[in-house]
């Protein structure tokens, strides 16, 4: 589709071709559209002849009745103005980055009309991103505000997340911080931390030297190579846990140095850690502790019996009510129960699927979870619900499984479905398609954070397919599905796919019992 100025080059045999298309904005209430372009700082003005030949141009273009006012911006080169779009474009786009993005880490050089833009970054951020991405969505912002064409480079920097800082533990300025206090007993990385840590939940933003002790969950190691410096090559160890004490839950980050593999490595869930670090807005756009001290710690029993307590379960009033199924096509009830195998009969099941925002785990939101529940060989119960992410759904995920975000404005949030979902599976074997490789991993860590562990015995129906040597092209659920003759409409919606799933699970032991019978 042409846009404006192509269309206005096209009438007028390319005379404007100096012009850019800047923004139109129509205000439907005062019956006004504004519209900018961008023409270049070598043009002196725009005459007043072209102005209104454009314009009348454009209001039969448009063919609107409103009033039509045009503004002509001049595109000018200038270093502190593409600073500051620069930082702007990581303020709307890329809050994560913010705390590592200063005008003092970019600079511009130019060369007529093209832009050189670098931009320094800590080696281990840019570990973490996607440098092509981050590069191509800051060129399409920057092209949009100038006439110019611009070359975006990240640059390594090795001073910005040194594996320890020698600070003060606190601060003056902090004497009326609630604190409580622990016991040391043994320093795991650093030297001594004061044993009186404040509460999570009482930090609501970034701050530096905060002193903060837990029981950690959800430990997780990444692996990567550093790409620049005089460190290139090296691998280097990224160590991520959720924190949790009475008062709430917060994100770990550990860049750890090859000296302290070893004894980060023997960290265990439930530890209790005392800790040193700075809270800044992570990569994942919320509060995260970026730690440098370590140390294993004990607490008081009082303490230990606030963090270790079931407290979501005993405040928590059920919002997702499942429902019950009643499957009209069984109509020889006995038939069908001796169709599976003793396993199918004799256990309750419940088989999920889960919708996110995309398929990192650590950096993803559940947006839907759908189960159901067998019990005696048959589907019984329904429990389905949209939950709301904290951020916006990106466009690649709505495209997957046709979920927008108004569709989960008013959903509830996902630790409030977990529970529910928590204490409905209670008791019964959880299922699904995939579930270890992806979906497990999300239910784990949002129940971690709020204090809940899904000890239950883990089927998934993907290995069982794989087991059974079912002929079947691939390993998709939808092949598996239609290679079983089992119906499954609007695949990639969490309901949808958990029933189909449930449908497989049971078919397979329908014809495990048959083949043992032969």
């Amino acid at each position: 589709m042409k846009n404006l100025v192509e269309v206005i080059n096209e009438y007028f045999n390319n005379r404007y071709n100096f012009l850019k298309l800047l923004d139109i904005i129509y205000d439907r209430e005062n019956m006004l559209c504004q519209i900018t372009f961008l023409y270049p700082y070598q043009i002196e003005k725009i005459e007043d002849e072209d102005r209104s030949e454009i314009e009348k141009f454009i209001q039969e273009f448009f063919h609107i009745n409103a009033t039509i006012k045009i503004k002509y911006k001049k595109s000018f080169l200038d270093e502190k103005l593409i600073k500051a779009d620069t930082i702007k474009f990581f303020i709307e786009n890329k809050k994560a980055l913010l705390p590592y993005i200063e005008e003092s880490n970019i600079s511009s050089t130019f060369h007529e009309q093209n832009v050189d833009v670098s931009i320094n970054l800590n080696q281990d951020i840019l570990a973490l991103i996607d440098e092509t991405e981050l590069k191509n969505e800051l060129k399409t912002f920057l092209s949009k505000l100038y006439i110019a064409d611009f070359n975006i480079e990240l640059k390594q920097t090795e001073d910005k997340l040194p594996d320890e800082i020698i600070a003060q533990d606190i601060q003056v300025s902090r004497a009326k911080v609630k604190r409580y206090k622990v016991e040391i007993i043994k320093k795991v990385v650093g030297d001594d931390i004061i044993p009186m840590p404040e509460f999570i939940g009482e930090n609501k933003v970034p701050k530096v030297s905060v002193i903060l002790a837990g029981l950690i969950s959800n430990i997780n190691q990444k692996k990567f190579i550093l790409k620049k410096g005089k460190n290139a090559g090296k691998e280097k160890s990224l160590i991520t846990f959720n924190l949790r004490d009475s008062s709430g839950v917060i994100d770990c980050v550990y860049f750890c140095p090859k000296t302290h593999e070893n004894a980060l490595n023997a960290l265990q869930e439930g530890d209790f850690l005392l800790l040193v670090g700075d809270l800044k807005i992570g990569l994942t756009n919320k509060l995260t502790y970026y730690i440098r001290k370590i140390s294993y710690a004990t607490m008081t029993k009082e303490i230990l019996n606030d963090i270790t307590s079931d407290n979501p379960l005993e405040n928590h009033k059920q919002i997702i009510f499942p429902e019950t199924i009643t499957n009209s096509t069984q109509t020889n009830l006995f038939e069908v129960k001796n169709s599976y195998d003793d396993y199918i009969m004799n256990n309750k099941f419940v088989v999920f699927d889960l919708e996110t925002t995309g398929l990192d785990f650590e950096t993803s939101e559940i947006i839907e979870i759908g189960a159901v529940k067998i019990e005696n060989g048959e589907i019984k119960e329904r429990f389905s619900s949209f939950a709301k992410p904290k951020f916006p759904i990106p466009l690649e995920a709505q495209k997957i499984n046709n979920i927008t975000n108004e569709m989960v404005e008013f959903a509830p949030k996902i630790e409030d479905i977990i529970i529910d979902f928590y204490n409905w599976s209670r008791g019964c074997i959880i299922s699904g398609y995939n579930i270890v490789g992806f979906d497990m991993k999300f239910l784990t860590k949002v129940a971690s954070k709020i204090g809940l562990k899904f000890d239950n015995e883990i089927i998934d129906t993907m290995i069982v397919v794989r087991q059974s040597k079912l002929r079947t092209t691939n390993y998709k659920l939808t092949t598996v599905a239609k290679t079983l003759g089992i119906d499954l409409t609007d695949a990639h919606r969490a309901y949808n796919d958990a029933h189909a799933t449930a449908k497989v699970l049971m078919e397979l032991h329908k014809l495990k019992k048959n083949k043992n019978k032969s």
